[in-house]
């Protein structure tokens, strides 16, 4: 008979791994997250490689192709001033995952240290950071936002063209969400620095930079992950809102929420050239929350059964 493993012997294996085959093991067992994570690595290659394998152009005029239908020139159709569709959504795409890229970037890099330095340190670098915290939080943060864009939108657009435009929507939407990142991760500090390894480190002269860094930090990095993949799906929608108002990616670079606006009044012509970016923009929505409940519940230790 073949020898049968023992739930004792079960958990010693588990006691035997890695942190990391502990994390890809809790991953892989949400199916619905490992889905998530495939269609959001393809929707990433897509706005990467999808522009410059598809040789439309996002801005040339095909008359004849108003408003048209999916077709072998324009497979997904052209818009109301015959603008391929496909190379928009794709270009779109990449704004969108742009804007989220750049917003994390500036929220980690901002919420991070300023958390980690108002949760350990505590006293006058705590007050700062958590008073400048309430004061952005006391604004709607959309609206805000929208605020930033409108004032500097244009000269910014004029002075560096299309990719600081897409800078300043950036900057605008992480402006009202580093906060949160820098409280939670303020949290998360208060709580790592009464442990005992903590304690033990400042017993053998360790400065608080050294501990902050090389022990505070560390232990904080599955909720800086968690939280800045969530805060995708709102910074996606955000973005949108923006074009929408006309306050984000201007023409003729197109960006998901700009398409949205310009063919809802030839909804009844064309309703193709709205439910495809609207679409898209669902998706990606619903993918990276799905992929960041999959890594919040992976990184979680009370996850593991």
């Amino acid at each position: 008979m073949a020898a049968t493993t023992r739930p004792a012997e079960i958990t010693d294996m588990r006691k035997s791994e890695s942190p990391r085959a502990i994390f890809w093991r809790r991953f892989r067992h949400n199916k619905l997250a490992m889905v998530s994570l495939v269609i959001l690595i393809g929707l990433i290659l897509l706005a990467a490689l999808g522009p410059v394998l598809y040789s439309q152009s996002t801005i040339k005029l095909d008359y004849a192709a108003i408003n048209g239908n999916p077709s072998a020139a324009h497979p997904f159709g052209a818009d109301n001033l015959g603008r391929d569709a496909l190379a928009r959504l794709m270009f779109g795409l990449r704004v969108s995952l742009l804007v989220a890229f750049y917003v994390s970037i500036i929220n980690i890099a901002l919420g991070v240290p300023l958390g980690l330095i108002a949760g350990y340190f505590g006293g006058l670098p705590d007050t700062i950071v958590s008073r400048i915290g309430d004061v952005l939080f006391a604004f709607p943060g959309l609206l805000l936002a929208i605020l930033i864009a409108a004032i500097f939108g244009s000269a910014v657009s004029e002075q560096f063209g299309g990719m600081g435009r897409l800078l300043l929507v950036a900057g605008a939407l992480s402006l009202v969400s580093w906060p949160l990142m820098a409280r939670l991760v303020r949290g998360q500090a208060l709580a790592i620095r009464e442990r005992e390894y903590v304690e033990a480190a400042r017993a053998v002269g360790a400065t608080g930079n050294r501990i902050v860094f090389r022990h505070i930090m560390p232990q904080t990095v599955g909720l800086i992950v968690v939280t800045s993949t969530l805060n995708v799906a709102s910074v996606v929608v955000a973005e949108a809102v923006l074009s929408l108002l006309g306050l984000g990616i201007q023409p003729p670079d197109p960006s998901i929420g700009k398409m949205i606006t310009e063919a809802i009044p030839y909804l009844e012509q064309n309703p193709l050239q709205v439910f495809l970016p609207s679409a898209l923009l669902m998706l990606l929505v619903l993918v990276v929350s799905f992929v960041g409940d999959g890594l919040r519940d992976a990184l979680d230790p009370q996850s593991l059964r």
